[in-house]
């Protein structure tokens, strides 16, 4: 660590629990690890994400998190499905954690891919099982570069130092847990309670797996691994979800449970 990182490092600490805490994080972060755009999002269960801080150069990259992301989609980020399938915390990249046929996912064709973002890594910060923090850095077509290895190994050396961080600086997160942790279970079951309602169509708690796993960009074979069952059966749950729903394509899935995540998150 050179001189000039452990002097920005030390104003970070300086500023914990103090409004300029974040604007000192991206600065120490700028010195190890040259970034386009950064987010810091918070999450409690499955209830919507808060915003704790943003910055980019490119303003298509936020232009959406409240019209879109917010209303629903987060439910498909990458990176959202990890955490709530419980990983640690770590330094995850999104080439690393995406679904087959990621680029073909409605995530990325009706969100992801107007962010202009090339390239994404974050920081998973688990302040308990069911608050996370998320620190998104972010490359996009402001610099037209993804990070590479050196720079990824940076990102991966501070680790450590940035879980401490969030943790003290976060914590408190943790006293809201039990709130929001009932919060995020009503929005899931609330979603599957409206589909019922407006279409009239009720599915078993595998097709509502299966459901949301193809919309989220999943393959047969990749659900399977996910669901610990076997490609035909998968095939069995897509053919059951299409008969019920009376649709043909992931696509008029798709457009079928959108309204529905957009209702709830207005709420």
């Amino acid at each position: 660590m050179s001189h000039q990182q452990e002097q920005q490092l030390a104003s970070v600490i300086l500023a914990l629990m103090t409004p300029v805490f974040e604007r000192q994080l991206v600065a120490w972060f700028e010195s190890w690890v040259p970034i386009d755009n950064v987010m810091i999002l918070a999450y409690v269960g499955e209830g919507r994400p808060k915003c704790l801080f943003a910055h980019s150069k490119e303003q298509s990259v936020h232009a959406s998190f409240d019209s879109a992301y917010c209303t629903g989609i987060y439910l498909l980020d990458p990176f959202f499905v990890l955490d709530r399938a419980g990983a640690s915390s770590g330094l995850y990249r999104l080439e690393d954690i995406v679904p087959d046929y990621f680029s073909l996912s409605d995530y990325y064709l009706k969100y992801y891919r107007d962010t202009n973002i090339l390239d994404e890594m974050t920081y998973l910060v688990r302040i308990s099982p069911e608050v996370s923090i998320h620190i998104c850095l972010g490359r996009d077509t402001s610099s037209g570069r993804k990070f590479v290895t050196a720079e990824w190994e940076n990102a991966l050396k501070i680790q450590p130092v940035v879980t401490a961080l969030a943790v003290r600086n976060w914590s408190d997160f943790a006293a809201v847990q039990d709130e929001g942790r009932r919060d995020g279970e009503d929005a899931m079951t609330e979603f599957w309670n409206q589909f019922r309602k407006m279409y009239g169509v009720v599915l078993t708690a595998r097709q509502s797996q299966t459901a949301l796993l193809i919309v989220r960009g999943h393959s047969s074979s990749s659900i399977a691994r996910l669901m610990g069952v076997s490609v035909q059966t998968v095939k069995v749950f897509r053919k059951q979800i299409h008969m019920r729903c009376s649709i043909s394509s992931q696509a008029e899935l798709f457009a079928m449970m959108m309204p529905i995540l957009v209702k709830i998150g207005e709420r």
